[in-house]
């Protein structure tokens, strides 16, 4: 009966090992898990929201009065807002403002303009307008527009636009650069001018 029982006592040292080692693989493993787990969430929630892609919808340029050193005229302009607007971004309630320049040069900025009724999840336009009366500009700039507006019988302009932003710990603005646009003026018009071509792109700085 002693070596009987002493030959079972050899049997489970193997065993015995097996389970502990299996034991402490498991525990290895759901180590491993939870620590990947807290990563994947830590970079879920440090994910930046998308930038909301806004488009310049339409623009029209009006001439009062033009002179080699002065400028009378006023903008019309209005940006598309993206039917998934991101909340965090953009306030709902706001206000929007928008700078028009010529060859880098800003001939006239907007006052700011207040929206209130904007949706969440519905494409929807905002509109501002800007003129500048008599400005002073240089001479070089009121003869490049007068050729642009005479010869060419169209004028290109950039545009910047200024709208309010809801996230925390920002200056309470989003900036937006577009491309420069074309202003085609109507046939046998030189003093109105309306967008011609594809609508440019708007960034985000």
């Amino acid at each position: 009966m002693g070596i009987e029982e002493g030959h079972h006592n050899g049997e489970r040292k193997p065993l015995t090992w097996c389970q502990t080692f299996f034991t402490s693989f498991v525990f290895v493993c759901l180590v491993a898990c939870f620590i990947c787990g807290m990563v994947y969430t830590i970079k879920l929630s440090s994910r930046k929201e998308p930038v909301p892609k806004i488009e310049l919808a339409s623009m029209d340029f009006t001439v009062l009065n033009i002179t080699d050193t002065r400028l009378s005229a006023k903008w019309d302009l209005s940006i598309r807002i993206p039917d998934d607007l991101p909340g965090s971004y953009i306030c709902l309630q706001g206000h929007f403002q928008a700078s028009f320049m010529y060859k880098n040069v800003t001939l006239a900025i907007s006052s700011p303009q207040k929206y209130s009724d904007l949706n969440y999840s519905q494409p929807q336009v905002l509109r501002v307008l800007a003129g500048v009366s008599g400005e002073d500009i240089y001479g070089l700039i009121g003869k490049d527009i007068t050729e642009d507006m005479k010869e060419k019988k169209e004028v290109r302009f950039g545009t910047r636009f200024y709208i309010t932003d809801c996230r925390e710990n920002t200056t309470g603005t989003m900036r937006y650069a577009c491309d420069e646009v074309t202003l085609r003026f109507e046939p046998g018009s030189e003093m109105k001018a309306a967008l011609f071509g594809m609508n440019p792109s708007c960034v985000n700085y």
